[in-house]
């Protein structure tokens, strides 16, 4: 096994296809074949399923190319003339779906401010999910959300802060400007889909009053979201920030529900071997924390 077979297979199952792979790599196709098959018979498992159209990776072939990843990071940082600096090679950042509409753009500009010339690779996704890539080595780094009470079993992982949403309402919908959840149970929701952490606190104390969360909408990203509010289609949980930069403003309020503060701890959780990529993903982490305190 070296190397350069590796580093064929990442470019393979990152560009989805052994020619797009070769043009990565400057070399041929039957180059990068060859580097493929060599690792599969160093492996002695089949890495990419050859019948489908795009290559994708087999279910071995996933579980090796987060091992892959960490090897060429361990390489990239072995031979790096700049310790402590930005990396040649592209920074994979994941940001959790509710945080995305918020702090995407803060963490890009930041990036770029600091280097010009680094390729980012960004993905959006649950918690969870993101949670798991950052351990299998598929990405550098993530931007997490747990709730409150919940500590971070990862010793990578640094607390940002605290996001909180308000309680959003159209400006003709019929409820009262202070309340409690309790006097909101007869109207629906535009709210994220099942796994986001605000939803669930939400849910949980409407099952406390004796009601369902009946849901109007549910879509993520929080401008649809105050679109949505904003023609009275229901209620919303948004961020207080981004109501008050929401181009429907006007055509909002924030309703003071005093029995229902929904909050959730904002974590950056690190790979285990991000030597080249340390100082970008600290950037990253600087910025979110930075929007938050916003």
């Amino acid at each position: 096994m070296n190397i350069e077979d590796v580093r064929a297979f990442a470019a393979v199952v990152e560009t989805g296809s052994v020619g797009r792979a070769a043009l990565r790599l400057k070399l041929t196709q039957p180059a990068i074949s060859r580097r493929i098959q060599r690792l599969e018979a160093a492996l002695g498992v089949a890495l990419l399923d050859r019948d489908s159209k795009p290559a994708r990776p087999t279910p071995a072939g996933e579980a090796a190319y987060g091992r892959c990843m960490a090897v060429l990071r361990a390489m990239q940082a072995l031979i790096s003339d700049r310790p402590g600096g930005f990396s040649a090679g592209p920074l994979r950042i994941g940001i959790t779906l509710g945080l995305a509409d918020a702090v995407v753009v803060p963490a890009v500009d930041a990036l770029h401010r600091h280097d010009p010339d680094i390729v980012l690779h960004l993905t959006t996704g649950r918690s969870l999910d993101l949670k798991k890539q950052v351990v299998d080595g598929t990405l550098d780094a993530a931007v997490v959300m747990t709730r409150r009470e919940q500590g971070h079993e990862e010793p990578t992982a640094a607390l940002l802060g605290v996001e909180r949403v308000a309680v959003v309402a159209g400006a003709t919908l019929p409820c009262p400007p202070r309340c409690t959840l309790a006097d909101l149970v007869t109207f629906p929701w535009v709210i994220n889909p099942d796994g986001c952490g605000f939803r669930t606190q939400l849910d949980r104390s409407l099952v406390q009053c004796g009601h369902a969360l009946e849901v109007a909408a549910e879509t993520w990203g929080h401008g649809l979201q105050l679109a949505l509010v904003a023609r009275g289609t229901g209620l919303g949980l948004v961020p207080r920030r981004l109501i008050l930069e929401s181009p429907h403003v006007a055509s909002l309020r924030i309703v003071d529900v005093h029995d229902f503060r929904p909050a959730l701890n904002v974590w950056l959780m690190r790979a285990a071997a991000i030597a080249m990529n340390a100082a970008a993903v600290e950037v990253v982490g600087a910025a979110v924390r930075s929007s938050l305190a916003g």
